[in-house]
């Protein structure tokens, strides 16, 4: 058989050392419950105290259905339910930001907020707040930094507050105007304040905009309630229940107002644009009127077809006066030709037009002359009567001369007059096409922006109708409620959370004890995992905590212990057969602490009252206990001592109070344990006791450390295993295995130790380690 089929033979507890034995888990359970009981005791006291401490949140809620038309959805161009939620998401998305919460901000009150210290938890005063604060800020650092008032009287208060590390304090009259560098305070009493009930110690915060929007960022909740109802669930979390409710309806009341004004902003939009044009168009008539106005100013005509005509009869008018002006002129010119070709002057019918005076002077002058003639008649040139009548002519010519001079000139004169306004008069007629054209154009264009005008004052009267009849589809169904009982902390959850996360630690405390539980509990577990016979179960002694290895077994005892060893001792006579009385019988373990010399020195006694002679040999040299378990101090001769010679076998043997038991003691520790019993003084040894004894138990070092063991079960008639029962590790049982695998041991047993009474091996915990393996070189005494 090969070596690997051996192992596979040899090794049947490989499956069950990772398969789930519940014995063991029960075991674990029952030595476990305590920790369990206080690790849910802990996790309750923990939430009571969680509960009993936290500050209580409500909840205020609203449900708001909403009504949204599409046309697109109207004719079917589009998927209604998709549609249904980009607008749900929209609205949701529109109640959660910052631009509502701003209007939020603005219809409520929230520039300063108020709280009182309790005596473990701060209460925040909303609506009864016993003062009030009028502030103007001039350090922003102040914002959202908890400033302390402490009020100490009807009329007095202390104001602290902490700026850069450093803390101000004073005191004040309620009503004082408060000026300091970072602020401007006055602090006034409300309707809520009663001395006898309102002392203690406040605090106010001036919150900034940031923090307020913040607040409602974290603390408001908008999610779909129902789909095909088309609503939604707002709700609003706070540690006061009115503030909460409060907030909570000026949320939904500004949400409506802000869907009334989103249907109404085209409207207004609309109204906007004409409001502006009815404007610029109202400017284009005034710059209209003023044109007109300015118009008949600089023209003094209200017609210009009325002025046209005027203008064809004026230029007539002009021109016939200055054909009369034109013909007097050559009348009065011929008769200044008559006058001064000859001293008769004859005026023709022509001749129209000449001034009556100057006809008079003409008349006048010819008189004269002719009198002058009659007269040169009747005298001569040189008479004084001629003269005379010469001078009279000479004055009227020169009056004559004058007057045609003055009147010729005024006829000129008027003549450029005329020509002037008929000149003035053509320029003017030949502008009236295009001033006519300007005008009528001017007009039209007038005409048509009042027209436009009147236009947009309708539509904008209309627009004004529809906005005044605008109505929101969006109903509350239910109003922000008061909240009755908090939202958090819940006891019940809480304690049921409290409940169930102790049991989860003490079910996670309780695999991890079994994970890591690797001790063999029980008889059958060792029966599972050890491929030898198991001689016997020895019971845990309960009636005290022994500190050392004592012989416990008294003559005639009763005792579960007593039985068992007499049942282990019937055993070994079945094990040994028919073969000599004398037998050599080794005792080991894997390790110090499974109770090897309690079950050589008890088991030996056991035997020795069936009256056979029985001696207890300490192999153990480097840590001997033998004589502890007989009350003896330690000796001077002993195995040590005679293996090299030094003592004799009668000198190292000691008697005890049982009769029939000796034991031999290990001796002084020596430095070469192992060699000692490899020398042949060490089998004439065992040979002489063959000879003087019954029975002869080794108690040999564990074999799991070192070597020793095994020599010395090689010489003997039945090899003894210790296992203690949740005390050895399950792992041990290679160590039994191998010793039989390799050393071929044919009487090898095993004797499952320190059961418990109810005899499934359970009562053992952890404690006792590796002790002995680490110190196992270790002098006793250290």
């Amino acid at each position: 058989m090969s070596e690997q089929d051996q192992q596979h033979i040899q090794h049947p507890a490989d499956d069950i050392l990772n398969a789930f034995d519940l014995e063991k888990f029960l075991h674990i359970l029952r030595k476990s419950i305590v920790w369990m009981v206080l690790f849910i005791t802990v996790c309750v006291s923990l939430a009571y105290v969680y509960v009993r401490y936290t500050k209580p949140l409500y909840e205020s809620t609203s449900v708001l259905k909403l009504d949204f038309e599409s046309e697109a959805s109207t004719l079917g161009l589009t998927n209604t339910v998709n549609t249904f939620e980009n607008e749900l998401s929209g609205e949701i998305e529109l109640l959660k930001s910052k631009l509502f919460f701003s209007k939020v901000i603005d219809a409520v009150g929230l520039d300063v907020s108020y709280h009182f210290y309790g005596r473990y938890l701060t209460d925040e005063r909303y609506g009864n707040n016993p003062f009030e604060v009028k502030f103007k800020l001039i350090n922003p650092a102040l914002y959202d930094l908890p400033i302390d008032l402490e009020i100490k009287s009807e009329d007095r208060f202390n104001l602290t507050y902490n700026k850069g590390g450093q803390e101000f304090a004073e005191e004040y009259k309620f009503g004082q105007r408060i000026v300091t560098d970072d602020f401007i305070f006055v602090i006034e009493k409300t309707t809520f304040f009663n001395f006898s009930e309102v002392q203690g110690t406040y605090y106010f915060t001036i919150n900034s905009r940031d923090a307020l929007i913040n607040y409602f960022e974290k603390n408001v909740q908008v999610q779909p309630e129902n789909f095909k109802a088309k609503t939604i669930r707002i709700s609003l979390s706070d540690y006061n229940r009115y503030k909460a409710r409060e907030l909570m309806t000026a949320i939904d009341t500004l949400y409506l107002d802000y869907t009334k004004s989103a249907k109404n902003q085209a409207v207004e939009q609309k109204i906007n644009f004409l409001n502006v044009q009815i404007h610029q168009t109202e400017e284009k008539l005034e710059d209209f009127e003023d044109y007109f106005e300015e118009f008949i100013i600089d023209n003094r005509t209200l017609s210009l077809e009325n002025d046209l005509q005027i203008s064809f009869a004026k230029l007539d008018m002009l021109d016939s006066m200055r054909l009369k002006l034109q013909m007097r002129l050559e009348s009065l010119e011929s008769v200044q030709s008559q006058f001064e070709s000859s001293d008769t002057i004859i005026i023709h019918a022509i001749h129209g037009g000449i001034p009556e005076d100057l006809i008079t002077t003409i008349q006048e002058y010819q008189e004269l002359l002719y009198e002058r003639k009659i007269k040169s008649f009747s005298y001569k040139e040189n008479t004084q009567v001629m003269q005379q009548m010469d001078v009279q002519i000479g004055e009227m010519r020169r009056k004559l001369n004058m007057l045609i001079s003055e009147h010729r000139k005024y006829l000129r004169q008027r003549l450029a007059d005329l020509q002037r306004q008929s000149a003035d008069v053509e320029k003017q007629f030949v502008e009236f096409p295009s001033m006519i054209t300007n005008y009528d154009k001017t007009r039209r264009f007038y005409t048509l922006q009042e027209e436009y005008l009147m236009s947009l004052w309708k539509s904008k009267m209309e627009m004004e109708i529809t906005k005044a009849g605008t109505v929101t589809n969006f109903v509350i169904l239910s109003p922000a409620s008061l909240p009755g009982s908090p939202i958090k902390p819940q006891p019940i959850m809480i304690y049921g959370v409290a409940v169930s996360l102790g049991f989860v630690i003490s079910l996670m405390f309780l695999l991890i004890r079994y994970l890591l539980h690797n001790s063999i509990t029980s008889l059958r577990e060792l029966e599972k995992l050890v491929n030898v016979p198991v001689l016997g179960t020895v019971p845990k002694y309960i009636k005290q905590k022994l500190p050392l290895t004592r012989l416990v077994i008294k003559p005639g005892s009763k005792s579960p212990i007593s039985e068992a060893l007499r049942t282990i001792r019937t055993n070994m006579e079945f094990l040994n057969g028919a073969k000599s009385n004398k037998t050599i019988l080794t005792v080991t373990s894997t390790i110090s602490g499974e109770g090897k010399t309690f079950i050589a020195v008890n088991l030996g006694a056991i035997i020795a009252f069936s009256k056979q002679r029985v001696c207890i040999v300490d192999l153990d040299m480097r840590k001997p206990k033998i004589h502890l378990a007989f009350g003896d101090e330690p000796r001077q001769q002993g195995m040590s001592t005679l293996l090299i010679g030094k003592n004799t076998l009668d000198e190292c043997i000691n008697n005890t109070e049982v009769e029939n038991l000796d034991y031999i003691a290990a001796g002084p520790n020596p430095p070469n344990p192992s060699e000692l019993i490899l020398n042949k003084e060490y089998d004439e040894i065992l040979n002489e006791l063959k000879e003087r004894y019954d029975l002869i138990i080794l108690d040999t070092p564990p074999v799991g450390l070192v070597t020793d063991a095994v020599l010395s079960m090689k010489k003997s008639d039945l090899q003894i295993y210790t296992v203690r029962a949740d005390y050895s590790k399950r792992s041990f049982v290679k160590s039994i295995e191998n010793l039989q695998r390799i050393n071929q041991f044919k009487h090898l047993t095993v004797i499952f130790n320190a059961v418990e009474s109810s005899g499934k091996g359970y009562g053992y915990g952890y404690g006792y380690g590796y002790g002995y393996g680490y110190g196992y070189y270790e002098e006793s005494g250290k």
